[in-house]
């Protein structure tokens, strides 16, 4: 690939020949050996492009979460992006989600310890947390949930339903979900919205609250 600063021709892009000239983002005009696309059916093409429908399949339900917590429409691209490198295993056709690997939500603001998910009765679960205070953190930080059904493809999000100071908070689920179905998601915004946590997930504990 050659990189070269033209004062003759300015800027060009595109198909010259056997190259292929391109301007990059700082200014510099690049050019590259043209070269046709190999065969687009080897077992590795497939393989990423089964991964990558499969993965917009599983977390497509969730796209209207994405756009908040990765920042704009394309927050699903960024979602799906970190999902195919940490949360998919198997190979085409054969590929399976791992939720507990799954990330929703990034930032510096710190989470909370000991999350846990219990089920009152099967339609109504308690999410709890403990209140402890690190650096980056407050009590006034808000707790949001994304609560996802993988058999229906339903997703519940919930956003600012508590504070890090409430220790808990309960949630009713629609009467068609079982509790051992779900996958769930706990993280924090600070209170004037500008400051993420990592998203955690929280497994399901069958035992039932006394």
């Amino acid at each position: 690939m050659a990189r070269f600063t033209s004062s003759t021709f300015g800027k060009i892009s595109g198909k010259h020949g056997t190259a292929i000239a391109a301007v990059r983002k700082d200014g510099l005009c690049i050019l590259k050996e043209y070269r046709i696309a190999g065969n687009p059916n080897t077992v590795g093409q497939k393989n990423q492009r089964g991964k990558f429908g499969f993965v917009m399949k599983q977390l497509n339900c969730m796209r209207p979460v994405f756009t908040v917590t990765f920042g704009g429409q394309y927050g699903i691209n960024k979602a799906v992006a970190s999902a195919m490198k940490v949360a998919v295993s198997g190979e085409f056709p054969d590929f399976e989600m791992d939720y507990s690997k799954l990330v929703i939500s990034t930032g510096g603001l710190m989470g909370v310890a000991q999350p846990y998910l219990k089920h009152i009765n099967p339609t109504c679960i308690k999410i709890g947390w403990n209140t402890e205070t690190l650096t980056e953190s407050s009590l006034s930080d808000y707790i949001n949930l994304l609560i996802l059904n993988p058999v229906t493809k339903m997703a519940i999000h919930k956003q600012q339903i508590a504070l890090r100071s409430d220790e808990s908070i309960e949630i009713q689920l629609p009467d068609s979900w079982s509790v051992n179905e779900l996958h769930c998601w706990l993280y924090l915004t600070s209170p004037n919205g500008h400051s993420y946590s990592t998203s955690q997930y929280i497994s399901v504990n069958d035992s039932l609250i006394p």
